[in-house]
């Protein structure tokens, strides 16, 4: 009812869990306590339209709500393209081969990993750095580069493999970046679109209030937010 999250695993260094059956929470507590028992922390997601009658039940095995994300769609044609975009160049990983370091992107001010004791915006940034690592090469032809005047001002990585459009997995800003993240994923959507793709889908943190109003202006279409738990070894 709960398995290893190999990916948090390897970014914390020690056993990490999800929880995969919602059934998890009505067992008895001593049978839960044995789920949870090999794990730092453990995190369980749930559509919130269904969580009013679930709600009790997760609070009375521990955990507590961290994050709530919205889902979207987003159509990659006829969106905003503002002269500015032309001062931009992408570079593609298929093209340019690239990697991402840690220190290099702006940190996430929004996360939910920051109610884990021990965090830092650097330890955070390390799980991007990590997981970019692993995305690239495994999708160059979906992963990008922003570049303002030589200068790389953010990335986006996103996914074709699941047959529903393109998943706008991750945009990302560097550090010092000098331009607005609305032109970032703007010059981004329009680069997917160049080749080929005509719908993309992702969700954000409703705490991001900045991506918020970035999905507005590009006309994203909201759908049904999903919650997100943490369970934390004391």
């Amino acid at each position: 009812m709960i398995k290893t999250h190999e990916f948090n695993t390897q970014w914390w260094g020690k056993p990490i869990g999800i929880v995969s059956d919602s059934g998890f929470f009505h067992l008895p507590e001593q049978e839960q306590a044995r789920h949870l028992e090999p794990f730092e922390w453990v995190e369980f997601r749930m559509p919130l339209e269904n969580a009013p009658v679930a709600l009790a039940s997760i609070h009375r095995s521990g955990f507590f709500q961290v994050d709530t994300q919205i889902n979207y769609r987003l159509g990659l044609r006829n969106l905003l393209n503002p002269p500015s975009l032309a001062e931009l160049e992408v570079e593609f990983a298929d093209e340019v081969p690239f990697e991402i370091a840690a220190d290099a992107v702006k940190s996430f001010d929004h996360e939910r990993f920051f109610r884990l004791p021990g965090i830092t915006p650097e330890r955070a940034n390390q799980r991007y750095a990590l997981w970019s690592s692993e995305h690239i090469p495994n999708h160059p032809r979906t992963s990008l580069r922003i570049l303002y005047k030589g200068h790389v001002e953010g990335w986006y990585l996103a996914d074709d493999t699941a047959g529903a459009g393109l998943n706008l997995t991750l945009g990302m800003l560097s550090k010092d970046s000098s331009i607005s993240g609305l032109l970032v994923f703007l010059k981004a959507y329009h680069a997917f679109a160049g080749r080929g793709y005509r719908m993309g889908w992702a969700s954000f943190s409703v705490n991001n209030t900045a991506v918020h109003n970035i999905y507005v202006a590009v006309g994203a279409h909201f759908l049904s937010p999903v919650g997100y738990w943490l369970w934390l070894r004391d």
